[in-house]
């Protein structure tokens, strides 16, 4: 028969979404999360979520709930750091044609709308330190001593994970650091005029500089420095605070780069070193009873934007086959083969964008430049369409 009882280890948006997904196909679900509190969950700036994952989320009937809490982005805006526009990709048609948007949104108000959504299923302050299988299920072992028996324990404790790491014996090849930063925030900053809505700007500088930003409402502007060990080499951490930094770095740069960064609090800047996991050193996400899911499978640098949207989808696919397949390895192995190779494509895809992000050299970076304006309004977008587009739900 179909999987009766999970656990899940992690409440972050991929084990969320597989949580619901599970409950309201009937499942007992748990989810144990090691933070203590909601409010650390809901930690974090923006982020974009993209078609693809609108429609899992139209899976779960949760895409209105999410529309409510995110603003619509209909162009995506290449530009160099002087503001040459160097493609500009009109997502309002491809939203048309699909029948789902392309958002941006705080990450604390999706948590906090799948958290709400999850239910007295969650049990936060319990740390998963272990688990052990057998034939007739897998028993979830914490830090205060508790356990938790279930048919499938389902590992989606992030990048970092200690179901990975117990799946593989207590050895596992460390995430491979991409070379960069990206220190993120969320600025108060009303005004159209400023940053208009409904277009996500994507800088690329020389010097191993690049910056990200959109509107997410009416007075908040989410905001991406992205900047390489090489060009971080410079920063005077010890002396400058984080913004005070961030206004030196970006300071030639063009408006309203500088107007962002300047309205923006020190508090409010979260340096993140980007990292993910080569696709060839993972050749499985599961073993036995045990599957992982998100950031725990397959973590991937933030240039495709598809971190969140790949957990929302594991979650969906997941969560429906382990409902109604009858053999859990069936359903396991079905759920590998349906996302390996779409998710390896895209940590793959990701990690390439990022190089080109570390080009210090003018010369380079004006060759990056009119590769992009004579690609990256066509073929590039045509490519990435059919990559986030090509899915099997």
């Amino acid at each position: 028969m179909p999987v009766q009882k999970a656990v899940v280890i992690g409440a972050g948006i991929g084990g969320l979404t597989a949580a619901i997904g599970l409950r309201r196909a009937g499942v007992d679900v748990k989810v144990f999360e090691r933070r203590t509190e909601p409010s650390r969950l809901l930690t974090g700036g923006g982020f974009m979520l993209w078609h693809n994952a609108f429609v899992a989320l139209q899976k779960l009937d949760l895409d209105d709930r999410v529309s409510k809490v995110s603003s619509e982005i209909l162009h995506h805006e290449f530009r160099s750091a002087n503001g040459r526009t160097l493609a500009r990709w009109a997502i309002g048609p491809e939203a048309a044609r699909i029948g789902a948007p392309a958002v941006a949104l705080r990450r604390s108000d999706l948590n906090s709308l799948l958290l709400e959504e999850a239910g007295d299923c969650v049990v936060m302050g319990t740390q998963c330190t272990s688990f052990e299988q057998d034939a007739d299920g897998v028993t979830a072992h914490f830090a205060d001593g508790s356990t938790e028996r279930a048919d499938v324990l389902i590992g989606a404790d992030g990048m970092r994970s200690a179901v990975r790491s117990t799946l593989r014996n207590g050895h596992d090849l460390p995430p491979r650091y991409a070379g960069y930063t990206a220190w993120q925030a969320i600025a108060e900053l009303p005004g159209e005029d400023v940053v208009p809505s409904g277009t996500f700007f994507n800088l690329w500088g020389k010097g191993g500089l690049r910056f990200l930003y959109c509107r997410l409402n009416e007075n908040e502007v989410y905001w991406d420095a992205i900047t390489s060990d090489e060009a971080s080499t410079a920063f005077d951490m010890f002396r400058k605070n984080k913004r005070d930094v961030m206004c030196e770095t970006y300071a030639s740069w063009q408006d309203p780069i500088p107007q962002i960064l300047a309205a923006t609090g020190n508090d409010a800047i979260l340096p993140i070193d980007i990292a993910d996991r080569p696709p060839t050193r993972d050749r499985a996400w599961s073993h036995g009873r045990v599957v992982l899911l998100g950031d725990a499978a397959h973590a991937m640098t933030l240039n495709l934007s598809q971190g969140a949207g790949q957990a929302i989808e594991d979650g969906v696919v997941l969560s429906g086959l382990l409902a109604r397949e009858p053999d859990l390895g069936r359903a396991v192995a079905r759920y590998e083969e349906l996302r390996r190779d779409r998710v390896d494509s895209m940590v793959r895809g990701a990690y390439r964008i990022g190089e080109l992000g570390k080009w210090k050299s003018g010369v380079a970076c004006g060759a990056r430049d009119l590769f992009m304006r004579a690609f990256f309004g066509t073929f590039a977008k045509k490519g990435t369409y059919r990559l986030m587009m090509n899915f099997d739900y």
